[in-house]
């Protein structure tokens, strides 16, 4: 955001109205932001976990997580932070999309 690329827990709203849809909030949030560039804070990691954080503890929250089927699910730091504030994975969602980009299994019996 602006032009030290700084990111901003204030959010954009859009409405969009119509008498065939649910009564409905959707947030989309920033990916972590691991290593700061130009003159982001060198905080910047924690500043953008803690503004998903405050988001996901919502009670309304459904976390729908999104990641890439070539991304190792048990490093991800979406689903760590979906851990924190649903344990138990209640109102989680996860979603993995890009299979194509996903190693094949091997055939069992084959080497």
């Amino acid at each position: 955001m602006g032009t030290n690329k700084v990111i901003s827990p204030v959010p954009i709203n859009l409405w969009i109205y119509s008498p065939h849809m649910l009564n409905l909030t959707l947030i989309e949030l920033p990916g972590i932001i691991k290593v700061p560039v130009g003159d982001q804070p060198p905080d910047i990691e924690y500043q953008s976990k803690d503004m998903i954080l405050q988001f996901l503890s919502r009670e309304s929250s459904l976390i729908l997580a999104v990641m890439p089927a070539s991304m190792n699910l048990a490093n991800s730091d979406t689903l760590k932070l979906a851990k924190k504030v649903d344990p138990q994975g209640l109102w989680t969602i996860n979603v993995i999309t890009r299979l194509d980009l996903m190693d094949r299994a091997p055939t069992p019996g084959m080497s």
